[in-house]
């Protein structure tokens, strides 16, 4: 009777230390740690576990309230809670860590399996996977769609929504839901092709006809570097995903190969067309400086993204197309230099600083840092 009195009162503490301990962590609080919560938790479970078996044995009546008032308090206090802190349309948004609430969760639902007390935390975690999953494959689908209509790629949301599809997955990963991982994986790589698709089409849209409206499409684009980066390396990795799963053709190239090949074809065509312009603005006196820092601006960002692209994909193909295009910068430097000692009119000195200008970020040669 007195160990029962012991584990009564060791469960007594145990409850008013959680309740302080959930509360301090949901309020993002530094005084919380979760590791010790979970520690407390399950011995918690455990004694009610204890509990209950010596309750059956000597007929004990009562005991099982202690458990039942611990849930009660998580499902009416925490787990609203917890729901307020996962943000529905931006997973990689908020205060909180949301992998330390997939945590929290997973182990309140492991006390509650323990301790027998009932199955509402087990639905609401499954409740919860299921809307982010849902509001994900809604949202992917919806861009997708979008994309498909529009005239450039919209990068800043699509690199966002790259990245948030990659926090739910995690998120529903910690929380067991294997299949819709997979699934969620399938779709970041239809929506990484469809951005890439969409870039392909904006660069040959505007070389089709040089029509300088569409080129502000294509600004739009290369402000984006880091963002179309993603989009390129999220296709690159599915489909090596693929490969190592035997998805893929041995002999065949797959979906996300053809349009990253594609891809890169279409940004050495860009290239090629913003160093000629430069060419001809040396050439051609009547080319105003403006007019010809518009292209060499333009021809330093496809570089800057050709580069991308070579050092973290390590795509030997970029790698090429961004040595080449430096060579010809080098070589219209030599040119204006020339120009400029001939005494050309007007000078084109200031020309000549703003292709300096272009290789001025680009000192360490690419294959130096290419890895291996």
């Amino acid at each position: 009777m007195a160990k029962l009195s012991a584990r009564t009162q060791r469960l007594t503490v145990l409850h008013d230390s959680l309740a302080d301990t959930l509360s301090l962590f949901l309020q993002d609080s530094a005084d919380s740690n979760l590791p010790d919560l979970i520690a407390e938790l399950q011995e918690h479970a455990h004694i009610c576990n204890t509990i209950r078996a010596l309750d059956k044995v000597s007929g004990i009546v009562g005991v099982d309230g202690n458990a039942q008032d611990f849930h009660k308090l998580l499902t009416t206090k925490i787990l609203p809670a917890i729901e307020q802190r996962l943000p529905r349309r931006d997973v990689t948004g908020g205060p909180a860590n949301l992998l330390d609430l997939v945590e929290l969760l997973n182990a309140l639902a492991a006390w509650e399996a323990r301790s027998e007390s009932g199955f509402e935390i087990q639905r609401f975690r499954q409740r919860l996977a299921d809307q982010l999953f849902a509001d994900m494959q809604q949202q992917t689908a919806a861009f997708i769609q979008r994309l498909d209509k529009a005239d450039y790629a919209e990068m800043p949301q699509a690199g966002a929504l790259i990245l948030q599809l990659d926090a739910t997955t995690w998120l529903l990963e910690g929380l067991g839901q294997g299949q819709k991982v997979a699934e969620l994986q399938a779709a970041s790589a239809r929506l990484a092709r469809s951005i890439v698709r969409s870039v392909s089409r904006t660069i040959q849209g505007f070389l089709s006809d040089s029509d300088m409206v569409r080129h502000f499409d294509v600004s739009a684009v290369l402000l984006y570097v880091e963002d179309l980066i993603v989009a390129v390396l999220r296709v690159l990795e599915s489909t090596k995903e693929e490969k190592n799963k035997g998805a893929a053709h041995p002999f065949i190239l797959s979906l996300g190969e053809q349009i990253a090949i594609a891809n890169l074809a279409d940004l050495g065509a860009l290239l090629s067309y913003y160093l000629r312009a430069l060419e001809r603005g040396i050439d051609t006196p009547k080319v105003s400086a403006d007019t010809f820092r518009i292209f060499s601006t333009h021809a330093g960002m496809t570089l800057r993204l050709l580069r991308g692209l070579a050092r973290q994909g390590g795509q030997a193909k970029a790698s090429g197309i961004y040595e080449q295009g430096m060579q010809r910068v080098y070589g219209l430097q030599t040119k204006a230099r020339s120009r400029c000692r001939d005494g050309a009119e007007p000078p084109v000195t200031e020309k000549l600083a703003l292709l300096e200008a272009i290789t001025a970020d680009f000192e360490k040669p690419l294959v130096q840092i290419i890895p291996s």
